[in-house]
């Protein structure tokens, strides 16, 4: 037989025993095989599969054999696979795997023939595989833990730098005299002749303040109650 595995096979909920070996299947298996959990055998050995294991496969609870061998599956093998606890026999021999073997759950007990002649399997040495280079969850964790303690490391440095600065300014604020701001923004009005005039009592010599090789200052007082000083130059 050849083609597709269909997707109905997913409906074959009272299936035991399902033997497909030594044909011609092609492309993935279905995901909808995940829903036989009355299936104890399945054999899918020798053919021309190709794809993923899917995930759905560790719901298969009742699976006891299963033999994917001799196909074209690659990508990992599911981790998930090690909640099958009555799987006894699992074969993936003569495929492109890789990645890690999953240790835990019933796949301890398996030997090391079940998984040869793949693409790039790892793992314990009881499998006869390589062991896997340092995972990149760990790389991650490494990285994200270097980020965490340079990041404490110019908190520790920048913090306090900002509090003291912070604290800096505050006390050269409180020591300020509040005058040049007030005045600064009087320095931004229009304020006409005939005011000055009114604020130093026509430049009266009571409001003389002193002189100078460029004129005199007089002092006075706006109707706003702002205190002024007013230069007046020899022109």
């Amino acid at each position: 037989m050849a083609g597709s595995l269909p997707l109905e096979i997913g409906n074959l909920k009272a299936a035991i025993l399902i033997d497909l070996s030594m044909n011609k299947f092609s492309n993935r298996i279905p995901r909808e095989i995940g829903g036989l959990q009355n299936l104890a055998h399945l054999s899918l050995r020798h053919n021309k599969l190709q794809g993923a294991i899917p995930d759905s496969m560790s719901n298969m609870v009742g699976l006891e054999f299963l033999d994917l061998s001799h196909n074209n599956i690659s990508g990992i093998i599911p981790k998930s696979l090690e909640k099958l606890q009555n799987l006894k026999y699992f074969n993936v021999s003569w495929n492109k795997l890789y990645g890690e073997i999953p240790s835990g759950g019933p796949l301890k007990n398996l030997s090391s023939q079940f998984f040869i002649y793949n693409e790039a399997l790892c793992g314990s040495s009881r499998f006869g595989v390589p062991p896997c280079p340092t995972s990149s969850k760990h790389r991650s964790k490494r990285k994200k833990v270097l980020v965490m303690f340079l990041l404490l490391g110019i908190a520790l440095v920048f913090v306090p730098s900002i509090f003291v600065f912070l604290w800096i300014r505050y006390r050269r604020g409180k020591r300020a005299p509040q005058q040049p701001d007030s005045l600064a923004f009087i320095t931004r009005e229009r304020i006409s002749y005939y005011e000055l005039l009114q604020a130093t009592d026509a430049f009266s010599d009571s409001n003389w303040i002193g002189s100078r090789s460029f004129g005199s200052v007089y002092k006075g007082v706006l109707r706003s109650g702002t205190a002024i000083a007013v230069k007046v130059f020899n022109l």
